[in-house]
């Protein structure tokens, strides 16, 4: 006969229960150490700096420094003095300043503003050489119009227009006119490549410049005042006005004869030589005391060849010596003083005793 047993459901005892109650325990520490992180994370907060407590500091009780003054001493009055010839200023003179006028003779010379001597041409500077003292020269290519294309225009036939106009220089407008103005004070050109003359002024070898003129313009004085004539040479147009009074032609013949009616009177004309020209003489000229006149020189050429501008200058009554062929070594015609390394390029240009670099002769018109 089998024994009847009892089967209980729910809870086993024994082993199974103490598993199940550790579980339990391990479980609620596990929250109760989540829960303790966490609001420790939330409750912890970053520290604030906080600043020190100020350091007392015993306060100094400061002085106010004694400075000795002197005394102020109360000048005198001076005496006043009264002159009995008590003049207005209007007929205060000042004293003649010399110097200023000496244009490149002195170095500054005053006033002058000097450009830089290597720049300086025989036909002039780009600037002013001395301030009042230099001519002002044009050029211009009479083979081309005033937009640059060739001219059908003969040379003679525009010298003639503009002799014709009094030098008025509205004449030559139709022609191409280089915008570049070369500054002078002397007028000495030996027989040098026409090519020179164009690139003095900085035109270009490509632009035709085979009809060309040079108009200088400006002033001269003479501050003793007195009587003078112009000798030179041309190739082939050189002429020179005073307050719009021809003095002289000194360039070809031929061009002479159909430009102007001048003729010198000079029985010296063409008997002296400077270089390989003939010289001719031009006509006396009187300069009043410290008056200043105007000028106007032009030369130019045509050909393409060789071109000469030669101007030396003659005060009547004034001794002179003579060169080899018998002729008057005279003074360059000039405004001041010729810087020294032109006068070098010169002398190598030119024969000794043709002409005068260095006399103290000068017109300078300030």
């Amino acid at each position: 006969m089998k024994k009847t047993t009892n089967k209980t459901r729910g809870l086993i005892k024994g082993g199974p229960t103490a598993v199940l109650f550790s579980a339990f325990v391990h479980f609620g520490m596990l929250l109760f150490a989540g829960g303790l992180v966490v609001f420790t994370m939330v409750q912890k907060q970053e520290k604030k700096f906080e600043p020190p407590p100020p350091v007392k500091r015993p306060k100094m009780e400061l002085k106010k420094p004694k400075v000795k003054v002197k005394k102020r001493v109360r000048p005198t009055s001076s005496a006043r003095i009264v002159s009995k010839n008590i003049q207005g200023m209007t007929q205060i003179q000042l004293p003649e300043i010399s110097g200023i006028s000496m244009g490149l003779g002195n170095d500054l010379g005053g006033f002058e503003m000097m450009p830089d001597p290597s720049e300086i041409t025989l036909l002039g500077a780009k600037s002013s050489m001395a301030v009042g003292n230099d001519w002002e020269g044009t050029f211009y290519s009479l083979s081309l119009d005033r937009s640059g294309k060739p001219s059908s225009d003969s040379y003679e036939r525009i010298l003639q227009r503009f002799f014709q106009s009094g030098w008025n220089p509205r004449s030559l407008a139709p022609y191409y006119r280089w915008p570049q103005k070369l500054y002078t004070t002397f007028i000495y050109l030996p027989t040098i490549p026409f090519e020179q003359i164009p690139r003095s002024f900085g035109i270009p070898d490509e632009l035709n410049t085979e009809q060309w003129l040079v108009h200088y313009t400006g002033k001269i004085k003479s501050k003793p005042g007195g009587k003078y004539r112009l000798r030179g040479r041309g190739l082939a147009v050189l002429a020179v006005r005073i307050n719009t009074v021809e003095v002289g032609f000194f360039g070809w013949k031929s061009l002479r004869d159909t430009l102007t009616d001048w003729r010198s009177s000079s029985e010296e004309s063409f008997q002296y030589y400077q270089g390989r020209s003939s010289v001719i003489v031009g006509d006396w000229f009187e300069l009043e005391p410290d008056v200043p006149v105007d000028i106007d020189i032009v030369f130019g050429d045509f050909n393409g060849y060789d071109s000469q501008a030669t101007l030396c200058v003659e005060e009547n009554g004034v001794y002179y010596p003579k060169n080899r062929d018998g002729g008057p070594i005279l003074p360059v015609f000039k405004t001041a003083r010729i810087p020294g390394h032109l006068i070098e390029k010169l002398e190598y240009l030119t024969t000794a005793g043709d002409q005068d670099f260095e006399n103290d002769l000068m017109f300078n018109s300030y």
